[in-house]
């Protein structure tokens, strides 16, 4: 059994402009977008018609799930740019990312593509775990403020972003694609950042080969609570984790307790 049949769906492409319609309307509604839409019509039309990878995921044919990306060159290496996934918040815990992002990699390889990269926030804990336990991704780089201010239903200010690495034939990636993972634990490494009594963000000297960083486990929420506390968060992730990752560690664990592990 596939990964679509096991999450009880059907991924495929999208093609016609109805489809594609509900596909920009569902990214405005997962993302409570109410401003210029994220992906318009138009847009993913262009995509798909210079084949492009434009994708759904349907529950007894409605639309729930989407995913949309198109080539790019990475030092000299074309790969698939991955710029959304979402699902419809109705269907979410229900494994149609993993089947959507499955589908997407199972794409890419039979175009002779070896790898897809994205951008994610950075602190947002349970995409992390999702990229690099659940697909065996690894954040490489880090970039300040990548799309400029955002206004959304999760985002709000800066728009810091890590870039993800789906190297699609490492034994990670196959191994996550059967289902063979273990919820990782730091063992090890020196803390360069972590909660402090009232839960602030505090900052470590980097020591070693193995760090240790801690997110918090639900940024989004501090976001709308406190915004100010939000801002300390990111810009102490800025200087530790994107210090880390300029310095040519990569992670490539996170433990469901938050505690994100660097190695060079």
């Amino acid at each position: 059994m596939g990964y679509a049949e096991r999450a009880g769906i059907v991924v495929r492409t999208l093609e016609t402009v109805a489809e594609l319609d509900d596909a920009s309307q569902l990214i405005c509604r997962i993302w409570d977008d109410d401003g210029d839409p994220k992906a318009p019509t138009s847009l993913l039309k262009a995509l798909v018609h210079a084949d492009n990878f434009v994708a759904g995921a349907f529950a007894d044919e409605k639309l729930v799930g989407v995913s949309l990306g198109f080539l790019g060159i990475d030092e000299s290496e074309l790969h698939l740019h991955s710029h959304i996934t979402g699902i419809d918040r109705a269907y979410q815990g229900r494994s149609l990312g993993f089947a959507l992002k499955q589908f997407q990699r199972t794409w890419a390889l039979e175009r002779g593509l070896r790898t897809i990269l994205w951008t994610a926030d950075p602190l947002v804990r349970g995409n992390a775990f999702f990229n690099l336990v659940k697909l065996g991704a690894a954040m490489v780089a880090y970039h300040e403020n990548f799309y400029g201010l955002l206004e959304d239903g999760f985002n709000s200010g800066d728009s810091d972003r890590v870039v993800l690495r789906w190297d699609l034939a490492s034994a990670r990636a196959v191994d996550a694609a059967n289902g063979r993972v273990d919820d990782p634990s730091a063992d090890g490494g020196c803390v360069i950042l972590k909660a402090n009594k009232d839960g602030a963000p505090a900052t470590y000297t980097p020591d070693g080969n193995v760090l240790l960083a801690w997110l918090p486990e639900s940024i989004v929420g501090i976001r709308a609570e406190d915004p100010e506390r939000a801002e300390t968060w990111r810009a102490a992730t800025r200087s530790s984790v994107g210090r880390a990752l300029a310095e040519g560690f990569r992670g490539e664990s996170i433990g469901r307790d938050g505690w994100l592990v660097l190695r060079r």
